[in-house]
């Protein structure tokens, strides 16, 4: 039986929204699941939570309803091998082969995923569900883009499929950590420890 070797890439931001220090915190949570020899699978989360006057309007809106997400950007390089892309509920997916929002060059586009219509994702809230399979094993990390109903946007990285045009593209790879270092890792802290209580104890 295979082994599953995982890994997760967490990304925090926050913005400042509008001159009354209201602010908004937007979570990334990406995971990448190594599921075979040959494929790699993707899961994407985006959570949202706003501290400071939220309550607050901008231009007599309120500031709750500004800035509920209704759009995720990710770059999509076309030799990236991906398949089954699947959206939260009441989201819907388009590929745009040659839409480089984030001029990336090297025929880049991108998986444009959208809220229907009242089902954007509201503040203090959380989504998942954006997900998709690639014939790569390993990844690179890229820029992803959040848009917000009020017209505000978010600029982040996580992590998507290394395929030859990504890399070209200068995409960063994702060093996976071999399971022995890290177990190795784990075992040295442990035997430091006792190490240390040991000494303690002899005093």
């Amino acid at each position: 039986m295979k082994k599953l070797h995982f890994f997760t890439a967490a990304v925090a931001f926050s913005a400042l929204f509008s001159v009354n220090t209201a602010f908004a915190f937007v979570g990334f949570n990406p995971t990448a699941e190594d599921i075979d020899s040959s494929a790699t699978g993707y899961n994407y989360a985006i959570q949202t939570d706003c501290f400071g006057s939220c309550w607050d309007t901008m231009g007599g809106v309120p500031i709750t309803e500004l800035y509920q997400t209704d759009t995720f950007y990710l770059p999509y390089f076309s030799d990236a091998g991906i398949t089954a892309i699947n959206s939260p509920l009441d989201w819907s997916y388009t590929i745009e082969a040659s839409n480089d929002i984030f001029n990336l060059g090297n025929s880049a586009g991108v998986i444009h995923w959208s809220a229907s219509p009242g089902n954007e994702l509201a503040l203090w809230d959380n989504l998942s569900g954006f997900t998709y399979t690639s014939s790569f094993s390993s990844s690179v990390t890229a820029p992803f883009r959040l848009d917000y109903v009020g017209g505000a946007q978010l600029f982040g990285d996580l992590s998507i499929p290394a395929s030859p045009l990504a890399l070209a593209a200068g995409l960063i790879p994702i060093a996976a950590v071999p399971e022995p270092a890290s177990i190795w890792l784990f075992g040295s802290a442990l035997l430091g420890l006792a190490g240390f209580r040991k000494l303690r104890g002899s005093k």
